[in-house]
């Protein structure tokens, strides 16, 4: 890698520049900078040069390159605050997704009696699916390009006032208590700093006999492709115990996990032959709870 760097507009053909040097070594990455051509501008003050390339650019630069900073920038940006345009295109169709759709919709079995809270909406297509039913809807997500394309996928729901999908965090829900008579969390739960704190709110949020559906995956598919490196190292997976102790603490009643097969839904999402084996399993937890 080679930055070039011009002293002043007047005299362009003045350029410092640095070379960054990378080499495979047995315990890793060895990265060697090298100065060359300071110019004659600015004077013989080659130490205190060589110390501001070092402070100011070759160091934050190793800080961002850092396997820490670059992880939780990609688990952002594709799951935990989806953003860009490639998060736009894959959760407008989110194909490997909808498997967990379909079992989410399943044991909620909506009505048009019905009026469902998602939390952690994401693009809006389990919003989509849902609202098929009849139903009514709202949703949140702490992502406003998440927000904003759930909102252009759901326009017509919304335009009947069927759906509204605002930008908020999961433990403080904009809404009055007893409201939905059903919520669901599809892929969010492991990402949540204080899931007892979100409970306890879509709890608060949940009209009596309402009912919880929350879909995570488990501690068996980590570095699958339903939960690959980076995001692995950056989920919180449960084991079934944990998942039902959590959600009893929240206040919930009837609770249980169950471990659906994928297959069938994942054919009939769509997703491509080649990645049916994933699905195979019995890996997706399933924690259904009910508000007495």
């Amino acid at each position: 890698m080679l930055l070039e760097w011009r002293q002043a507009d007047w005299k362009p053909d003045e350029v410092t520049k640095m070379g960054l040097r990378f080499e495979s070594v047995p315990d890793g990455t060895r990265i060697t900078i090298e100065h060359d051509e300071w110019g004659s501008l600015l004077g013989d003050r080659r130490g205190e040069l060589a110390g501001w390339f070092a402070g100011e650019v070759a160091a934050p630069l190793f800080q961002a390159m850092g396997p820490t900073r670059f992880g939780d920038w990609l688990t952002d940006r594709r799951a935990r605050r989806p953003s860009g345009a490639q998060a736009r295109a894959g959760y407008r169709d989110p194909v490997y997704h909808r498997p967990n759709f379909k079992v989410i919709l399943k044991a909620l079995s909506l009505t048009p009696s019905d009026f469902l809270l998602e939390v952690g909406c994401g693009g809006g297509a389990l919003l989509q699916e849902a609202l098929r039913s009849g139903c009514r809807a709202a949703a949140v997500d702490h992502s406003p390009e998440m927000v904003k394309l759930a909102q252009e996928v759901n326009h017509d729901a919304i335009r009947q006032r069927r759906l509204e999908v605002r930008e908020a965090e999961a433990d403080q829900l904009p809404f009055p208590n007893g409201k939905f008579t059903c919520a669901a969390l599809t892929n969010v739960f492991g990402f949540l700093p204080d899931p007892h704190a979100v409970l306890v709110e879509i709890r608060r949020v949940l009209a009596k006999e309402g009912r919880l559906v929350l879909f995570t995956v488990s501690p068996e598919m980590r570095g699958t492709i339903a939960a690959p490196e980076p995001m692995a190292s950056r989920i919180h997976f449960y084991k079934d115990e944990e998942l039902m102790k959590l959600t009893r603490e929240a206040g919930f009643a009837d609770v249980r996990v169950e471990r659906p097969n994928l297959e069938p839904f994942a054919r009939e999402a769509g997703v491509p032959e080649e990645h049916i084996q994933a699905f195979s399993g019995r890996d997706g937890q399933l924690t259904i709870g009910l508000k007495t």
